[in-house]
């Protein structure tokens, strides 16, 4: 390949695949810090060329070549569009979550009672060895339980590479809403590894595990319906890229407490500064600066809804997903406004509800059943 080919985008990606066709993990490193060169220099319209060409790589990537998807990853985050990745990405990257929780349970066979070593001391050759010997009594070829043990490797590099895309909505939005349940569903086990104890190394992966469930189940353009009971008023909204019920709390405070003669709802308004962090300003507020819920929520059915949780908790009822406001009770402070940093959020109040609809709904919705 002539050095010329070095400059352009598409040169960078063939000079990838002759790297990984000949398994050089030293000449991939190369090609790819290549790359990450040529489409930084080129701008957007380079990073996103860079992002389509590494996309139909990804379904086979495995081990240290999953790099690749970190790059494709960045590309996005120095500029570049997703949209490219959102057929590939999900169900790699729920692939490798499978693969991965696999893992401690084959080396068990082999290894009574014992735990694999944390991905960055492990052996790969003995990581093969022992998931191929375990798969083979269950019927499983030597290239499938090989792509088992390199999951053990290469699952943080996706989850890396999945957090960055899912935080950009033209990503949500090309996505196959079945790929990302699947890809939630594929994150629990994994997630789960938290509670590990800490010399196992896996506190990494259950963490970006954890990340990539929340990022996953986030609403866009998703109709709120909001009922104060002490007041009886009532809110349609529109939510999009909200990323916990913490945030959510902010900001149902900040649309709609105000002014009654504009019919908004009593009380003491959000700070600035914690408006600001569950927006556009510092994602975490200072520890003398605390954000104070204004409410305690609950759906539709009477169930509390914890600010630990995510919007997509809240139950559908009649239809729609909706809140019903209750006073904040003891004061329930946080310091975090919002938990990913570059996912835009949006709360819209549409529209003040009529007294007779907002009667309505408050008669059909189900008494509070908790107190938290």
């Amino acid at each position: 390949m002539s050095e010329g080919a070095f400059e352009s985008v598409p040169g960078c990606v063939d000079e990838l695949l002759v790297q990984m066709r000949a398994r050089s993990e030293e000449g991939f490193r190369s090609a790819l810090a290549s790359l990450a060169a040529v489409a930084q220099a080129g701008g957007r319209a380079s990073l996103t060329a860079a992002v389509e060409g590494l996309a139909p790589l990804l379904p086979t990537l495995h081990g240290s070549f999953a790099g690749a998807a970190v790059l494709a990853g960045a590309c996005v985050e120095w500029g570049g569009s997703p949209v490219a990745l959102a057929g590939v990405l999900p169900p790699r990257v729920a692939v490798a979550l499978r693969m991965f929780a696999m893992v401690p349970s084959l080396w068990a066979q082999e290894v009574p009672d014992g735990f694999p070593p944390a991905p960055r001391v492990a052996s790969t050759d003995e990581l093969v060895r022992i998931c191929t010997a375990a798969g083979a009594r269950g019927g499983f070829d030597a290239a499938a339980m090989e792509a088992v043990a390199l999951s053990w490797f290469d699952t943080e590099d996706w989850l890396k590479a999945a957090v960055t895309t899912l935080a950009h909505r033209d990503f949500r939005d090309a996505a196959d809403p079945a790929e990302l349940r699947e890809l939630s569903e594929a994150t629990e086990e994994v997630a789960e590894l938290a509670s590990v104890p800490a010399e196992f190394g896996l506190g990494g992966v259950a963490r970006r595990a954890r990340w990539v469930q929340q990022l996953a189940a986030v609403l866009d353009d998703e109709p709120l319906v909001v009922l104060d009971r002490d007041t009886g008023r009532g809110f349609a909204l529109t939510m999009s890229g909200i990323g916990d019920n913490f945030q959510l709390h902010t900001l149902l405070a900040d649309r709609l407490i105000g002014s009654r003669l504009r019919g908004l709802l009593p009380g003491e308004r959000p700070a600035s500064s914690w408006v600001a962090a569950a927006t556009r300003g510092n994602p975490r507020t200072a520890a003398d600066d605390p954000v104070f819920r204004r409410f305690r929520l609950f759906d539709g059915h009477g169930g509390y809804v914890a600010p630990e949780g995510v919007p997509a908790d809240v139950r559908p009822f009649d239809g729609v997903r909706v809140l019903v406001l209750d006073p904040p009770g003891e004061p329930f402070g946080w310091t975090v406004g919002r938990v990913f940093e570059g996912l835009a959020p949006a709360l819209r109040l549409e529209r003040r509800l009529s007294r007779e609809e907002a009667a309505a709904w408050l008669g059909r919705v189900a008494p509070p059943g908790g107190t938290a």
